[in-house]
């Protein structure tokens, strides 16, 4: 072979090595396309203040007459248009209950919101309380709180269709509830097997309820029974748990915690210095993981007999005194500043027990209390984690000091941002015996990241494709 035909072969093979990566290219910005459109899209604003400024509200609801069209007050913050609405009969229910302003009527429909609710009668609908409607014939429970949606992770008003209910009533003191003479409803659910008589509300934020025997959260019967002895527990910063004295259960939604490792003791209820929770069973120190919608272990239980709290962040046990200790991990590139990687909640030894005598509460023990040991004075934060203020246990490094913080009948968050400063208040470092981390991962990097490794894959899968093809075809 010549050399001239050599290099034609070569320049054929270059040109077409070019144009096969200029194909994988287009393949790769084409699937890029549509995640950047997405991103794009949730970034446009429809325009909701010009609507919201200039536009007919339907008295004090939260719908709008703007150009021609009916908005609703979307949950995301943004206007959404209700669709084939007659606006000529359309209007907002007006009733005194100020919880309800999300509920429209035209001839046609009745809206939850944006949402058609397309076999309630408009024409025929009736208010019967605490959130459920009926028709007649139809009945509904239209929620009007919103709730996350854990599926799409978007806000959304909850709604639920009655089946076969006649007679249905609202029950008074019970916020969305209802009775039929039958069943007890929650947000249009039965309660299976409820008692209508010993009914009570545990906690109506965290929406546990439960009888003279049974235990519910919503409207789910809890695989336990009501021991008398139940209560929220929760850190300032963490989550609500269901929490059973006498038989040591922990529930966290209807999420058990493992009952065979029960009873459990739990620490740090109302602490503001941790983010977590301790749960300690004989076998380990626990806790829940909220993005991973699990119990987990920390690790040995490491303390010795009886443990008490003797404040929100401090607690003993038989032989030593221990503290916690919160703080977050955050990123800081030059592409991404101060998004949470981890929330993170320390186990720390200060000190012996012996020895060790409160002095005082400050604020009833709300913002702070003293303590002594032996000739030195010490200052525990109840009041929180503030950018000044990242420590739980102080020193107090003078009488003078001591003086003026035993003389406050307030919290005086400013002076103790001063006294800190001028070191008049020392943070105490004990030892770390054990850290309770929280992994985050960002929305944006965690799709962006699973897209990559797919078109990565896919384009891995093109080339190869293309290699056997041409491979096969030199050989002929």
């Amino acid at each position: 072979m010549k050399t001239n035909d050599l290099d034609d072969l070569f320049k054929k093979k270059k040109t077409s090595n070019t144009l096969f990566y200029l194909k994988i290219v287009i393949v790769i910005f084409a699937f890029l396309m549509p995640l950047g459109t997405i991103y794009y899209m949730g970034k446009v604003d429809n325009n909701t203040y010009e609507i919201e400024t200039n536009g007919k509200q339907y008295g004090k609801s939260d719908f709008f007459e703007y150009q021609g069209k009916v908005y609703s007050f979307g949950l995301s913050g943004d206007m959404e248009v209700l669709k084939n609405v007659d606006i000529a009969t359309f209007k907002a229910l007006e009733i005194r209950d100020s919880h309800i302003r999300n509920i429209g009527l035209d001839r046609k429909f009745v809206y939850l919101g944006n949402i058609v609710i397309p076999d309630l009668n408009p024409n025929k609908l009736k208010v019967i309380g605490n959130g459920y409607y009926t028709d007649g014939t139809t009945s509904y429970f239209l929620s009007p709180f919103s709730e996350l949606d854990k599926k799409s992770s978007n806000y959304i008003y909850p709604y639920k269709k009655i089946e076969n209910t006649k007679n249905l009533k609202a029950l008074d003191n019970f916020e969305l509830f209802a009775v039929d003479g039958d069943n007890v409803y929650y947000k249009g659910e039965i309660l299976n097997n409820a008692d209508l008589n010993t009914l009570e509300i545990i906690d109506k934020n965290a929406e546990y309820f439960a009888d003279k025997e049974n235990v519910y959260y919503k409207s789910n019967l809890l695989p336990i029974k009501n021991s008398g002895e139940l209560k929220i527990v929760s850190s300032e910063h963490g989550d609500k748990f269901l929490y059973d004295e006498v038989n040591g259960y922990v529930f966290i939604e209807d999420y058990s915690f493992d009952r065979e490792k029960a009873p459990y003791k739990v620490i740090g209820n109302n602490g503001t210095t941790l983010y977590n929770l301790i749960f300690i069973a004989k076998d380990g120190i626990y806790y829940y993981d909220n993005q991973k919608k699990q119990q987990l272990k920390a690790g040995d239980n490491i303390f010795i007999g009886n443990i008490e709290e003797i404040s929100p962040n401090v607690f003993t046990d038989d032989k030593n005194i221990y503290y916690f200790s919160a703080y977050d991990v955050t990123t800081a590139t030059k592409k991404s500043i101060g998004e949470l990687i981890s929330k993170n909640t320390d186990i720390c030894y200060l000190d012996k027990k012996e020895g060790w005598e409160k002095v005082a509460d400050i604020k009833e023990g709300y913002v702070a209390s003293i303590w002594k040991k032996e000739d030195k004075y010490y200052y525990f934060n109840n009041l929180g984690i503030f950018p000044f203020m990242d420590n739980t246990i102080y020193e107090i490094s003078d009488k003078e000091t001591l003086n003026y913080l035993l003389s406050k009948s307030d919290d005086k968050t400013d002076d103790i941002e001063e006294l800190i400063k001028n070191e008049k208040l020392i943070a105490v470092s004990g030892e770390k015996k054990m850290t309770i981390t929280v992994k985050y991962k960002t929305d944006i990097v965690d799709t962006v990241f699973k897209y990559f490794i797919r078109i990565f894959l896919l384009a891995y899968l093109i080339f190869f494709i293309f290699k056997e093809f041409r491979r096969k075809n030199e050989k002929k």
